[in-house]
């Protein structure tokens, strides 16, 4: 597994519920399979003021991404599965007594400031996989719903992420191509976009 990395620091200043839903959200579509590392964990990076972040399991893929203060920019990097978890967690125990969280991007670490808790991952320079072309381009109409079966589980990932107050709008622009997942509402002031493959229909 490659973790040599181009020496690059990127920092922010990001709203503490906002980063948790984002990591919480792209976390639900990491592959949890070790041997396959590339799917394994979140894809985050630093760009045009952005904190942003990719997940995929090869059967769906998320994209989000928050507004943050600070300086730099960052290629992106993958946050191994279990490191996600575990910032995910401490993100969850110290929210209610603080509104910010500070991070540091630097070549294959990540440092983030949560509360009284300071925390430190290696991350990995694995290739994020191209995606931009799964998503409908600019212009693109949606076709009339066909007969489609999803998993489940899979589904209700997006209820979770879109809470009580959101809403989740599903759109296909082909047929035999991934469902586009519209995920709107209070979201923390994450901006997603989803993709979802859907099951054959028996």
């Amino acid at each position: 597994m490659n973790t040599t990395q181009e020496k690059t620091i990127a920092t922010a200043s990001l709203e503490a519920k906002s980063f948790h839903a984002l990591l919480s959200g792209a976390l639900t579509h990491s592959g949890k399979d070790e041997a396959l590392p590339r799917l394994f964990g979140i894809y985050l990076w630093r760009e045009g003021g952005k904190v942003k972040a990719v997940s995929t399991d090869r059967y769906r893929l998320i994209t989000g991404e928050i507004e943050s203060e600070g300086e730099g920019e960052s290629s992106p990097v993958r946050l191994a599965y279990d490191d996600a978890k575990a910032l995910i967690s401490t993100l969850s125990k110290e929210k209610k007594g603080f509104s910010r969280v500070e991070i540091t991007l630097a070549g294959d670490i990540l440092s983030a400031k949560v509360g009284a808790s300071s925390l430190t991952f290696t991350t990995y320079a694995d290739e994020l996989p191209p995606y931009a072309h799964l998503f409908p381009q600019e212009g693109a109409e949606p076709m009339a719903m066909p007969h489609v079966s999803f998993n489940p589980s899979f589904f209700a990932d997006y209820g979770k992420i879109a809470g009580k107050r959101g809403q989740v709008t599903v759109r296909q622009y082909g047929e035999n191509k991934a469902f586009e997942i519209v995920l709107g509402g209070d979201l923390e002031k994450v901006t997603w976009r989803a993709l979802l493959m859907p099951m054959r229909v028996r």
